[in-house]
């Protein structure tokens, strides 16, 4: 009996001993990732290729997210077919949210004031867009806003209708041009979603605008 308590005594320190093994193996490892790091920071080149590598990985669905991994190609080619587009780039503004890519209509050039009708200027950049987003299988959601000055006329009596109007305006434009209608959604917000001050007229200019949204989801 006392044999069989000396042993498993032993054998008990024995692990407690070795446990600095597993700490000391994670340090280890911890300081070969580094140097391997600082290696590749030192040649820009190697460092680029080490990227590229992580990037394929990810865009193959083996990365850290690769539900999201898969959109993110597609999107940056769409992105770039935007910016690069000569009409796209000249009349509207573009930016990257939260929600998605968006490329901004203003008011000037694509609407008459007060009014949902959408310009022959307007078209052929609704056209161009259209052209853009075609081939791909993203949803779009077109949203209009106004300024915070209250219009009130007889097809509008107030900045919601006209902002609604507009959005549904170019909602139509995109479906004719043979973008599916399910992945297409439209929204008014009236003025109460500014990008700018409304004290100004420069800033009022601004918010008077349609948004055409390529969400990420």
């Amino acid at each position: 009996m006392r044999t069989r308590q000396f042993e498993r005594k032993n054998s008990a320190e024995g692990q407690n001993r070795d446990r600095w093994l597993i700490s000391y193996a994670d340090l280890v490892t911890l300081l070969l990732a580094l140097f391997i790091v600082l290696y590749a920071a030192s040649d820009h080149e190697r460092a680029k290729q080490i990227a590229q590598s992580f990037s394929d990985k990810s865009f193959a669905g083996e990365g850290i997210l690769p539900e999201n991994a898969a959109l993110v190609g597609p999107r940056e080619r769409l992105e770039e077919k935007f910016r690069s587009n000569p009409v796209l780039s000249s009349k509207t503004s573009m930016s990257q949210t939260s929600r998605g890519f968006v490329v901004s209509l203003s008011e000037a050039g694509f609407f008459a004031p007060g009014d949902a009708a959408v310009s022959a200027e307007a078209k052929q950049v609704l056209d161009e867009i259209s052209s853009s987003i075609n081939e791909t299988e993203f949803s779009i959601r077109v949203e209009g806003h106004t300024d915070s000055v209250p219009i009130s006329n007889s097809k509008y009596p107030s900045n919601w209708e006209l902002s609604t109007a507009r959005a549904s305006s170019v909602l139509i434009r995109l479906m004719e041009n043979g973008i599916a209608p399910e992945r297409l959604s439209a929204a008014g917000y009236g003025g109460f979603q500014p990008v700018a001050d409304n004290s100004t007229p420069e800033g009022r200019a601004k918010n008077r605008r349609v948004d055409v949204v390529i969400l990420n989801r």
